[in-house]
């Protein structure tokens, strides 16, 4: 029993450097799990294969060029896809190691950075040892892991900017706030909607009037500006096609679902209460045993993120599994610590003891780290039908052009022409790879494919198990 006082009181002491330690055992364990899961070919071309091929046509002095954004099988800017200038930042990185890996390793250092401003946050607010609990719920927080072994996704990087921006206006450090603020902004299109509701907190939960109206204003035109005119710029004039496409049930554009929420919010009802949806929240809101509610103003801050991914009609952006919810992270977690702080002394420690249990429950019922019980470890396990098959494909000319399916895109888009075959199929590309796993394991379409390509003047040099490598004749 005294060791075990001595122990826990050292922890405390230098939780500081604990929650650094658990950081780097999760950095470490999945930065291996996701370099594992891409080499033994379980990554895809959307969107590993994607945006490994623009950042390797960004080195080579073609920036953002791609070939599978939006599946246009042209050269054409990722910008006029979703607007991220900021992944220049992680450009000189890749140009060290110009492979797919060197993303999925700076993927898990940005996810694991973010616990660093939760701990921040919750001394700010708490003190004693729950910055070192909150770390814990932080990394056992259900869409994290996912996100990690879901190849590389832009939106992932919001995640430590997000956490920082809330610290810093908790902590009243303005100008590094509106800095972290604007650094999402240049991560993904959608990142200033998120703003609004920071700008909405400061105006009604701080009464940082000036702050406030600054930030939600100074939002909502970044948001504007970015969807009317710098995609279609980059797009060569083309409509950001996301919000009709996704949200045309509820109005179709901005303006549109301002109108049904006011003109017919049981349309609106309608599109968030669904079965799904439903289920989202609760892995949502469920680990923190919906602290998230009792944090007053501070509230505000998850309800944009919410807004667009609940009345979205695409079913990825409302599942803890997909890249969508990344943001959901440190707003959920923050607001959380921050709903905590609001009760009294005596309930918060059973309360956070009863954050840890659910946290637990959570991701063993739900999750995908190695404890919970559907993780999946044939992720990690290569495919014996693969086995003399990619060393044929390993053997295609570095500047040949090809089209490839399921999970070979990833491992051939370190060129200026590749396609997935998928989406956007031949594309008359010197080189084809058909698995039929990506046809959901339909060994006649496989053959449909093989025999079409065939007839368009291919000749299969290779082949396995539901596997063939084409080259045009």
């Amino acid at each position: 029993m005294w060791l075990m006082t001595m122990l826990w009181r050292y922890v405390v002491r230098h939780q500081g450097a604990v929650a650094l330690g658990i950081g780097a055992v999760y950095f470490a364990a999945y930065s291996t799990l996701s370099v594992l899961r891409h080499r033994t070919y379980h990554s895809l071309g959307f969107d590993l294969g994607l945006f490994d091929q623009i950042f390797w046509n960004t080195v080579q002095g073609r920036p953002f060029e791609s070939t599978m954004s939006q599946a246009l099988p042209m050269p054409h800017s990722l910008l006029g896809d979703h607007f991220s200038p900021g992944l220049l930042v992680l450009a000189p990185f890749y140009a060290a190691y110009p492979h797919s890996e060197t993303l999925l390793v700076l993927q898990t250092l940005a996810l694991a950075s973010g616990a660093w401003p939760v701990y921040l946050l919750a001394r700010l607010k708490l003190g004693g040892a729950y910055p070192l609990a909150w770390v814990v719920a932080y990394f056992l927080f259900l869409p994290l892991a996912f996100i990690n072994l879901f190849d590389f996704h832009e939106v992932a990087l919001a995640v430590t900017p997000i956490g920082f921006a809330l610290f810093f206006l908790e902590k009243g450090q303005r100008r590094w706030f509106l800095i972290s603020l604007a650094i999402t902004f240049l991560i993904k299109e959608e990142m200033p909607l998120i703003g609004v509701g920071f700008g909405a907190y400061a105006l009604l939960g701080k009464r940082d009037w000036k702050l406030g109206l600054a930030v939600v204003t100074g939002s909502a035109v970044a948001f504007i500006a970015v969807i009317q005119y710098a995609i279609p710029y980059f797009s060569s004039g083309r409509s950001y096609p996301y919000i009709s496409d996704r949200y045309g049930q509820v109005g179709g554009s901005p303006l549109g679902i301002l109108r049904t929420l006011a003109t017919d919010p049981l349309r609106i009802a309608r599109a968030v209460i669904q079965p799904k949806k439903v289920y989202f929240l609760l892995g949502i809101f469920g680990p923190v045993i919906g602290l998230s509610w009792l944090a007053g103003w501070a509230s505000l801050l998850v309800l944009p993120t919410l807004g667009y991914l609940l009345l979205s009609s695409y079913e990825p952006q409302y599942s803890f599994s997909a890249q969508y919810s990344a943001p959901l992270i440190p707003l959920v977690i923050g607001t959380a610590i921050l709903g905590l702080a609001r009760l009294r002394q005596s309930a918060q420690r059973p309360v956070i003891f009863a954050v840890l249990a659910s946290s637990l429950l959570f991701s063993w019922a739900y999750g995908d780290l190695p404890f919970s019980r559907k993780f999946d470890y044939s992720q990690f396990q290569t495919d014996p039908r693969y086995a003399a098959f990619v060393h044929r494909v390993d053997a295609i000319p570095a500047d040949a052009s090809v089209s490839a399916e399921n999970g070979f895109p990833s491992h051939l888009s370190e060129r200026r022409y590749i396609y997935d075959y998928h989406f956007e199929g031949a594309q008359n590309a010197q080189w084809v790879v058909l698995d039929y796993s990506g046809t959901g394991h339909n060994l006649a379409t496989f053959l449909d494919q093989v025999a079409a390509l065939e007839a368009e003047g291919y000749q299969e040099v290779a082949g396995g198990y539901g596997l063939a490598l084409l080259r045009k004749s």
